[in-house]
């Protein structure tokens, strides 16, 4: 059986597809880029020493700085100023041109037999700044080894199993694997210094692949051939795909670059088999339509074009000025602060503040009213346009047998638009007062010490013994000195005063007894020895005080003579009165 093919031209039908497929894409570029609403219109636009002041009906002011120019100091650093950069616009044009080669799925290969060949692809792209968007066009084909005749193919497979030689076979004329490529994508170029660029594309579209055509026949009855094995290209051949393309590119001056290239793709390709399963002893062929994963990588050169250049421009936008804020001033509190009350007491404070804003008829204020115990948690607020505010009835504070205190803050708000500070103040309830214990009388306290101790031979006084120190006892007459004999010449001596004591002898400044008693008299102690002979010693009192028993002042000090004969007649001596 022959099989007959179309006759119609392929490249004519290429043609057609690539003219709608670029037609489609300038149709979409025209809508993605149409304004969605309408723009201000332009009232007036002058230029003067390279900076273009543009106003807008909505009444903002567009100053642009041409390279070159710069705008004054006070202009852009207002605060009303918004500086920006529009970034370097231009169109790039790159062809790349190389090897293409195919890759399948593992055990695909043996479908189709492809081995490599070449591809170019042309790209259009516009850039913003870095950012691109653009077109591609191209065209790849792969051609077909010699391994379909081999043992692993299906025209080997198929003549074995009909029992016919290979020799005995005729092969068709075999056509190569052909992609036809119109896509559209975003583009990135990046500077690597001075010379250098790496651009990335990534584009995806259409993809019209046409698998490759090989068979073989026997010659048939009546002059017709009978087929073996065919694979044809499929009817359905317009496939969806993508293509990821870098390239590092050298500068060659401002406008052409030359470089390296290397690209990726992926689609589908249907294609239709006849004779791909052959039962032995049956010369009915099947025709199957099928499709499988096709891709590469091509390696190659690119050669990039800049044309349409328009340089970055600096553009500072002059906004209208910002609406006045709204301001909230903190009123001021006229209550008492840190007021107590009395235990028991029913008294609830009235809390008055004042304003200090201009327009206090637009003025409402908040007030919260909290127990001092750390929570944080207000026990009653209220917001009202009033400057005084009473507790109602249903608010009770706590007065109980401990302290309670109490704070609040009152701050003022306008239209929910703005928040004053708070301003606050304190007042509280006494605790209940304790019971006064009754004050014990206690008895005054004092300290003495005895110190010295001085051997007298005698005291000369007549006065009685003296018990308490501050009723000291008059000094006596001295008492009648034995008389001399008239005839002996002896030394006269000075009569000893009244209440003093002769032939004192200084022995001892130590502290012999100190003690605490309620009575400051002097007396001699039970507990201190007695001296063995008459001498003389010294007695100090100081009052103590009944809080911490510290001694707070001398009460007296003086000298007295003892008899250790008479211990109960203890005698003061007096001091010496002063001469005149």
């Amino acid at each position: 059986m022959k099989q007959n093919f179309s006759k119609s031209s392929f490249a004519v039908n290429v043609s057609k597809r690539l003219s709608m497929g670029v037609i489609s894409c300038l149709l979409a570029s025209q809508v993605a880029t149409a304004q969605t609403e309408s723009k201000p219109s332009i009232v007036s636009s002058v230029t003067e020493s390279g900076i273009t002041t543009t106003t807008y009906s909505n009444g903002k002011i567009v100053k642009t700085v041409a390279d070159g120019y710069h705008l004054d100091t006070a202009f852009y650093k207002n605060s009303n100023v918004v500086m920006s950069t529009k970034a370097k616009q231009y169109w790039k044009i790159t062809d790349r041109i190389g090897v293409a080669t195919p890759f399948c799925k593992e055990g695909e290969d043996i479908t189709m037999f492809l081995k490599p060949g070449a591809y170019n692809y042309l790209t259009v792209n516009h850039f913003w700044g870095k950012i691109g968007l653009g077109i591609l066009g191209g065209y790849q084909n792969f051609g077909v080894s010699d391994d379909y005749k081999g043992p692993q193919g299906l025209i080997a497979r198929n003549a074995a199993t009909k029992g016919i030689p290979t020799s005995a076979l005729t092969y068709d004329k075999v056509g190569s694997y052909e992609d036809f490529l119109l896509m559209i994508g975003p583009a990135v170029s990046l500077p690597l210094g001075t010379k250098f660029s790496l651009d990335i594309d990534a584009k995806g579209g259409l993809m019209n692949t046409s698998a490759p055509r090989f068979g073989a026949t026997i010659p048939g009855n009546l002059g017709a051939d009978q087929v073996i094995f065919r694979l044809n290209p499929s009817a359905s051949k317009n496939q969806l795909g993508g293509v990821l393309s870098v390239d590092l590119l050298y500068n060659l001056s401002k406008t052409w670059s030359l470089g390296l290239n290397a690209v990726g793709f992926v689609t589908k390709t249907p294609f239709t088999t006849v004779g791909q399963d052959v039962t032995p002893g049956s010369n009915i062929l099947l025709t199957k339509e099928d499709t499988r994963t096709h891709g590469g990588c091509n390696f190659g050169l690119a050669l990039a074009h800049t044309f349409g250049a328009c340089n970055a421009q600096t553009v500072y936008e002059l906004l209208p000025p910002p609406p006045a804020p709204v301001v909230c001033a903190v009123p001021t509190l006229e209550s008492e602060s840190g007021r107590m009350y009395d235990y028991g007491s029913t008294e609830k404070p009235t809390f008055r503040w004042k304003s200090t804003s201009g327009t206090p008829e637009n003025e409402e204020y908040i007030f919260k009213l909290y127990k001092a115990d750390g929570s944080g948690i207000p026990v009653y607020q209220q917001t009202t346009k009033s400057t005084t505010l009473n507790l109602p009835n249903n608010v009770s504070l706590v007065n109980g047998d401990e302290c309670s205190f109490y704070y609040y803050t009152i701050q003022s708000s306008v239209q929910g638009k703005c928040l004053s500070e708070a301003n606050a103040a304190s007042f509280g309830y006494k605790a209940k007062p304790a019971p006064i214990a009754p004050v014990v009388k206690t008895d005054d306290q004092y300290i003495f010490k005895i110190f010295g101790g001085s051997t007298a031979t005698k005291y000369f006084g007549t006065g009685k013994p003296v018990r308490k120190p501050r009723k000291i006892a008059k000094a006596a007459t001295p008492a009648t000195a034995t008389a001399t004999p008239a005839k002996k010449l002896i030394p006269r001596r000075k009569k000893a005063s009244a209440g003093t004591a002769t032939g004192v002898k200084k022995y001892s400044t130590i502290v012999n007894y100190e003690n605490v008693a309620t009575n400051p008299n002097i007396k001699w102690p039970e507990d201190l020895p007695l001296p063995k002979s008459p001498a003389v010693y010294e007695y100090e009192v100081q009052r103590l005080s009944a809080g911490d028993c510290k001694p707070t002042g001398q009460v007296a000090k003086y000298k007295f003579y003892i008899d250790p004969k008479k211990p109960n007649d203890i005698r003061i001596i007096p001091d010496s009165p002063k001469r005149k």
